[in-house]
């Protein structure tokens, strides 16, 4: 952690608990907006010292259309309640999973937030869509996985 010298003592908010849910449940959606089907695959987690965290996403995914696109991202919010408080990151593609095709691939990223507030609570779900309207995305095995970082 930065504000650590050999020799400190480290208190339970340098590295708070990591925090995880996984949704094996398929799921399905036909929105080219990010959005959220089925039970949201989501986490509460209390920002470490340094104010960063790594949103590590994951999930099974396939289209209904061979050419069309499968896409998972996170939504980080203030809060404990999921879905509520003020955007912190909104979901996009340039830090979520994707898979073009139909047939199923798992894909998974791992992305760093940076800038949060040490101690505060944030709320992160991952949200999906599909690249074509008339095409359907489907998400099994949805995993989500918040960890300090230094």
């Amino acid at each position: 952690m930065p504000d650590l010298s050999a020799g400190s003592t480290v208190k339970a908010l340098d590295t708070p608990p990591t925090a995880a849910d996984a949704q094996s449940a398929s799921v399905t959606t036909t929105s080219t907006s990010y959005t959220t089907t089925g039970t949201d695959c989501a986490v509460s987690f209390v920002a470490p010292t340094t104010g960063r965290v790594m949103i590590h996403t994951a999930a099974r995914m396939v289209n209904s259309n061979a050419t069309s696109g499968t896409l998972a991202a996170p939504e980080t919010r203030t809060g404990g309640v999921i879905g509520a408080g003020t955007l912190v990151e909104a979901a996009a593609d340039a830090i979520g999973a994707s898979h073009y095709g139909s047939t199923f691939a798992r894909s998974g990223v791992v992305h760093l937030l940076t800038g949060l507030t040490p101690g505060a609570t944030y709320n992160t779900r991952l949200l999906m869509r599909t690249s074509v309207g008339t095409d359907t995305a489907t998400f099994a095995m949805r995993e989500l996985i918040i960890e300090p970082a230094s």
